[in-house]
Order: structure tokens, then sequence, then C-alpha cells
């Protein structure tokens, strides 16, 4: 099936279908079928909408439930010029202020894109108010001119405060970060609470639904 509906066919169906609770899971059920994998959102990976990669799909930053297209057109603007953000800091540092928004944030980190910066989203729920605060007020200073000409890297000292705000916390249980994950997304992506169990449910039952 793959080789007839390659995922770049695929992708444009998912984008079309973002807001659709109910088509996007079953679109979601059509790729596993067909061996391709939907990867999920990642601010260093992600385009707006659906994109091919390889053989696989990145899920669309703009599908991201509470982040606006104006946001993610920002988010993409700040990679392409400032280059793969290093980490949390340093993408807070590189966006611009229209990104730093307390819900915005929170809801990329509920649906899984930060998370190839290695912290928990759990970690980075707890201390995104703090941190978008800070960064606010920076920004804020220097979009007016307030800035010490002495102070040294502003910059570098900003991202040392973000990352010493960021504690290391144990990520949430399977059911909760789950559960957080398809209220920002409308559907599992990275697991689902029956993964695994496909055996033993066939076992008590006569068809899928």
């Amino acid at each position: 099936l793959q080789a007839h509906y390659p995922a770049e066919y695929i992708a444009a169906p998912l984008t079309s279908a973002r807001d659709d609770t109910d088509k996007s899971p079953l679109n979601l059920t059509q790729c596993r079928r067909m061996g391709i994998k939907l990867l999920p959102p990642d601010v260093n990976e992600s385009q707006a909408d659906f994109t091919p990669v390889g053989t696989d799909i990145r899920f669309g930053l703009a599908a991201i439930r509470n982040v606006g297209r104006n946001v993610v057109d920002a988010v993409v603007a700040a990679r392409e010029d400032h280059g793969r953000f290093a980490d949390f800091a340093d993408f807070m540092d590189a966006v611009p202020a229209v990104v730093c928004n307390k819900r915005v944030i929170e809801s990329l980190v509920k649906a899984g894109a930060f998370d190839s910066f290695g912290y928990s989203r759990r970690s980075l729920v707890a201390v995104h108010e703090d941190v978008v605060d800070g960064v606010v007020v920076r920004k804020r200073n220097e979009a007016i001119g307030q800035f010490d000409l002495f102070g040294g890297d502003d910059a570098g000292e900003a991202e040392q405060r973000v990352e010493a705000a960021v504690v290391d916390l144990p990520e949430w249980d399977k059911p909760v970060k789950l559960g957080y994950e398809r209220e920002m997304l409308g559907l599992y992506v990275s697991d689902h609470p029956l993964m695994g169990l496909e055996p033993l449910l066939a076992t008590h039952t006569d068809r899928a639904i």
C-alpha cells in the first residue's frame, strides 16, 4: 500500500482534517496500517502543516491546540534565521515575543514539541510560567532599548537562568502524559493507552472498532 500511496500524498489529507476530531484518528490508524509512522511535533523539525519525512510524516505545529498560525510562522522563521534550537533556553531566547505566551508554551510542552531536548514534559510545565515571565520582561526591555551596554553577554546569561530554572522531575504517569497529548493534538501520537494489548484484546473480541 505504501508504494502506491507515499507519505507526501498522505500528508495533505492529514493537514486538511487536522481540526476534525473524528477523521484524524481514522487517518492515523490508516497510516499505521500502511506502515507510515506519524512523528510527533517538534520545534526543530515540524513545519506548520503535516510534512513527509522520508516514508514517515511529521506532525504540523499548526495542528496543536492553542498554537496559532502566527506563532508557528514566528517559530519557523526564528529557526531558519537562528538555526536549530540547542535546548529550551536557546528556543526561548531565539523566538520573538509573540511565541512567549504561557498558554502557547504549555501547549507545545504537552504536545511533545520539546521532547527532543531531553526534558520531561512535567519538568517544563512546572517552570514554564516563571520562564515566560522572565523572558517577556527581557524581550520587552530589549525592544525599547533598555539594556546595559557593559553587562556582558546578556543572551548567554538569560539562557543560563532559564536552564537553572528547569527542575529535573520524573515524567507523568503514562495515562496523564497521553491524556494531555490527546488534549493538545486531538489524538494519541507518541503512544496509546492500549498499545501492546492488541493480542490480548483480540482474544475477547471478534472485530475492531
